[in-house]
């Protein structure tokens, strides 16, 4: 059994969470953890292989190409920090 220290500690961890993420915090109450991937977005996976695939295509010494990926990519996490900024 927790003391009354412990437990006005343990009130206070939770209403703190419930202000700072509700979200995560009725999932722990509920029992239901969050996805992981939930917070991963398309266009970061998107940038993530066109950044993959410049720098094989750097390897290969197809420069042209390597640059367009890497612009592709660029533009994706821009556009990531665009929707991001607007929210």
């Amino acid at each position: 059994m927790l003391d009354k220290h412990e437990r006005r500690s343990l009130e206070e961890i939770e209403s703190r969470l419930t202000e700072e993420d509700p979200e995560l915090a009725r999932g722990l109450a509920e029992g239901t953890p969050r996805s992981v991937w939930r917070g991963i977005s398309p266009l970061l996976v998107l940038a993530g292989v066109a950044m993959a695939l410049s720098v094989t295509l750097l390897v290969l010494t197809e420069f042209g190409a390597a640059l367009l990926a890497a612009v592709l990519a660029g533009s994706a996490v821009l556009v990531r920090m665009w929707r991001l900024r607007g929210r």
